[in-house]
């Protein structure tokens, strides 16, 4: 019972995580959890729980006595959250041995992402773009800082999927990702860091200008929660 109870609540949250990653909830949409429950043919507690693991990778907001919302992007929390995967990122690079990296398996990935070009949805596209650069992080020993730049990925993909356009960039994203191969074969730290600086940091300049125009930090948690927040 208790690997069955494990189970939905993965489950659960693979599920609601994905349907706030493909805007089927939208910034500051109730999440209702009764309405959850039914669809994916669970009990209210696998979904209590989903939705708490949601509130600390910071997808979701929750409003004590009235109920849980996904959270709404500002230019700010965006900087944050690209401050800190520079930071641990360079890291993660930096205690990988390059040498046992097969640049084979990262090519292979880019050429799907290529095929998949501008017709892909996000999700697919994203699935994709997150094998290629995990390749490399799920070899750094540092497992706690891998743990943290896993949540960090969400909240990245949460700001992509609501402005990045892929089907605008994709050109440029597998020759960021060229660069990256060729400083895994060439087994060059320095360039590892330097090329997906500046990979993350394209990625972030195209999301910014539409993201400016959203209400500051400040502005949005100074509202209060929907009226039809209750749950």
């Amino acid at each position: 019972m208790s690997n069955r109870k494990g189970d939905n609540a993965d489950s659960s949250l693979s599920e609601i995580r994905k349907m706030i990653l493909t805007g089927e909830l939208l910034p500051g949409e109730k999440v209702n959890q009764g309405e959850i429950a039914d669809r994916l043919g669970v009990s209210r507690i696998p979904v209590r729980e989903a939705l708490g693991a949601l509130v600390t990778e910071g997808l979701l907001d929750h409003w004590p006595n009235t109920g849980y919302t996904v959270v709404r992007p500002t230019v700010e929390d965006l900087s944050e959250i690209y401050l800190m995967r520079q930071v641990l990122e360079a890291e993660l690079f930096r205690s990988v041995d390059l040498a046992a990296l097969d640049p084979g398996e990262l090519e292979a990935v880019n050429d799907e992402l290529r095929e998949l070009g501008t017709e892909a949805g996000f999700y697919e596209y994203r699935e994709a773009n997150r094998r290629f650069h995990f390749a490399i992080f799920d070899r750094s020993p540092l497992r706690l800082v891998l743990r943290e730049v896993r949540r960090l990925w969400i909240l990245s993909e949460f700001y992509h999927s609501l402005y990045f356009r892929h089907d605008g960039a994709t050109e440029q994203v597998l020759a960021d990702h060229d660069r990256i191969i060729e400083a895994v074969r060439q087994r060059d730290q320095v360039l590892l860091v330097e090329a997906s600086a500046d990979h993350r940091e394209g990625t972030k300049r195209s999301m910014t200008p539409s993201l400016s125009r959203r209400p500051t930090r400040s502005e949005t948690r100074a509202s209060t929660p929907p009226v039809d927040a209750l749950d």
